[in-house]
């Protein structure tokens, strides 16, 4: 094709590639999806367009909320250095010489007192909090002595140089919680529990996040700072969701979010069709009045189309997955931390 005439054809059709595109991103999470859990619906065309736009939009903020999330407290670190500018002469230890020796430095500068942040609150949680006073004292107290006496700024300039390196590693460390916390869940979630098999990748994954954020630290060089923390965010992502298997995360998490699919009802109330079809199945329900009835614990798969897809929980037999007319359900009760909807 030429390519010419193709750039040409998407600078005319800005509006129409960029929605082909957006269609294109939720039609992938819908596919990913049913894939996930072997159902297809019986789309509706007119409606189908919307809930696709819908999935496509919240799955881009999703994933651009993440990508910022694991790189915004390495960016955030060196915003703060290049923002001090001649007001500070810290930045000469990463920004002189060669690239390796720049980004050992940045060990030294960024990634040690940001992971004894840490390690000092991990320590209180078993040796009570003295101890992360302690360890963060002792620190705090090396780097201080050699910016006053050993580095040649002298004790003003020292403790100017130590207030701010305090200032940006205590928001860095803020910043670089909420991955961390990512990783926590997604062990708990993985394993259930937390295991040995569970702290060593949730250990690894965090020492990874902290090498991709020293990265970002690092000065841009020459190349894009957007095309660089990109590839960086994305690196993190992977490398998380490839060790605990959770690539599905984002399909799930954007069918709950609309209640398209992926509920987890505590209550599902069905119509008198729909009660007889579960009791012939061998399901408990609770009849109520008005031919209604009641069946707990439901993992409703999808709700789209004229179909629903349900997951339901057999006393002493395995779970049954079957589809159920829309028209048959009622209502149904969300578990207490995810709402009611009826």
């Amino acid at each position: 094709m030429d390519k010419e005439k193709l750039e040409k054809y998407l600078y005319e059709n800005v509006a129409s590639v960029f929605w082909s595109a957006v269609l294109l991103i939720g039609g992938v999470i819908f596919v990913i999806y049913y894939a996930l859990i072997g159902y297809m619906p019986d789309f509706d065309l007119k409606s189908s367009v919307t809930i696709t736009a819908a999935a496509s939009v919240t799955s881009i903020v999703i994933i651009i909320m993440m990508l910022i999330m694991m790189i915004f407290a390495g960016s955030f670190w060196r915003g703060v250095w290049e923002f001090l500018g001649d007001n500070s002469e810290l930045k000469r230890y990463w920004l002189e010489g060669s690239a390796s020796s720049g980004f050992r430095n940045l060990l030294i500068w960024f990634s040690i007192p940001l992971f004894t942040v840490y390690v000092s609150l991990g320590l209180s949680l078993f040796l009570g909090n003295w101890c992360w006073m302690l360890t963060l004292g002792l620190v705090a107290l090396m780097y201080l002595f050699y910016l006053c006496l050993y580095s040649g700024f002298g004790v003003v300039k020292g403790g100017k140089e130590f207030v701010f390196l305090v200032a940006a590693t205590f928001c860095s460390a803020v910043f670089i919680f909420f991955p961390l916390y990512l990783v926590f869940r997604l062990s708990v979630v993985e394993f259930e529990s937390i295991s040995d098999r569970s702290w060593f990748l949730g250990f690894l994954s965090a020492m990874f996040i902290v090498f991709i954020n020293t990265a970002s630290a690092s000065p841009q060089g020459a190349s894009s700072p957007y095309a660089k923390e990109f590839v960086l965010g994305l690196m993190a992502i992977v490398m998380i969701f490839i060790s605990f298997g959770r690539f599905d995360r984002i399909p799930y998490g954007v069918m709950g979010i609309y209640k398209f699919g992926n509920i987890e009802a505590s209550e599902l109330v069905l119509k008198k069709e729909g009660c007889e079809l579960f009791k012939s199945l061998e399901i408990n329900v609770l009849d109520k009045d008005g031919g209604l009835c009641v069946v707990k614990d439901v993992l409703i798969l999808s709700r789209l189309g004229r179909e629903a897809y349900l997951e339901v929980d057999r006393d002493h037999l395995e779970s049954l997955k079957l589809t159920l007319s829309s028209s048959s359900i009622a209502s149904w009760t969300l578990h207490e931390s995810q709402g009611d909807e009826s």
